[in-house]
């Protein structure tokens, strides 16, 4: 199967950050899945994605890149961010899975225990963001807290690429504190620090039993299950009634022709 990856920051400054992406999704991909990176034409900076107007602007660029996806014969595609901008709106002109991977971590988190905790980036702004995802996907009930490191994301996200070890032990020492509070597992609510944790080795909380998910390699693996059964189950790509149904064609080139997107 063919699996588009979508990145929120161009590709001159996205280039290193997909090839530690890519070293995680070889680990667990399946053999006969071929990954394409595909990247946004504009933002330059990780940090503009914690807020919230960068990101509706990024979010155009994001289904863009889905709808391209979906021309060019891609089997699915994710976008590479945990705040997954542009799902519920590709998801309405795309006819492919379109996988958001937070939403999915966050649900298989609930499958190996009662509640889950969610660890993220220093900046409250994401922090909050994270905790109104949860509130969209429905598990409000299952969230113990969500934690965030003490290391700032322009420190994080350029000295931590280079010495991964410093933040897997935060996140580690964050997820602790989360287990105490009540967590049965833990989500990772920041790409960056999901490819840093895989990277290091960190999938469960020392000497225990407790699961510590990278966001973006569960994205992957749900990505691929949801196109298996699209194609051996004949299940839809996605429920095609209330907020997601499907947009006609002629409709979609009538916006895009508005907007001066074609």
């Amino acid at each position: 199967m063919k699996i588009c990856i979508v990145h929120v920051n161009a590709e001159e400054v996205s280039g290193p950050y997909a090839e530690l992406i890519d070293k995680n999704f070889n680990r667990v991909k399946r053999k006969d899945t071929v990954l394409e990176h595909r990247f946004v034409k504009h933002l330059k900076r990780a940090t503009d994605t914690v807020f919230a107007y960068p990101t509706l602007l990024n979010q155009v660029d994001v289904v863009d890149q889905f709808i391209g996806a979906e021309r060019d014969g891609m089997d699915a595609a994710m976008v590479a961010c945990s705040g997954d901008p542009g799902v519920a709106e590709a998801r309405a002109v795309c006819g492919i899975p379109i996988v958001g991977p937070m939403e999915a971590a966050m649900h298989l988190a609930c499958t190996y225990g009662h509640k889950f905790g969610i660890v993220t980036v220093e900046d409250r702004s994401w922090s909050e963001y994270c905790d109104m995802m949860v509130g969209a996907a429905g598990l409000r009930d299952r969230l113990s807290g969500v934690g965030r490191i003490r290391i700032p994301s322009k420190d994080a996200f350029t000295k931590g690429f280079l010495d991964p070890q410093v933040l897997a032990e935060e996140i580690e020492r964050v997820s602790a504190q989360l287990i105490e509070d009540g967590a049965n597992s833990i989500v990772i609510g920041s790409a960056g620090l999901s490819v840093i944790a895989s990277t290091s080795g960190l999938a469960r909380l020392s000497k225990s039993e407790v699961p510590i998910f990278d966001c973006l390699s569960v994205g992957l693996k749900a990505t691929e299950m949801r196109v298996d059964l699209s194609t051996k189950l004949g299940v839809p790509e996605y429920s095609r009634v209330g907020f997601g149904t499907h947009m006609e064609q002629p409709d979609v080139d009538r916006l895009r022709k508005l907007f001066e997107k074609s």
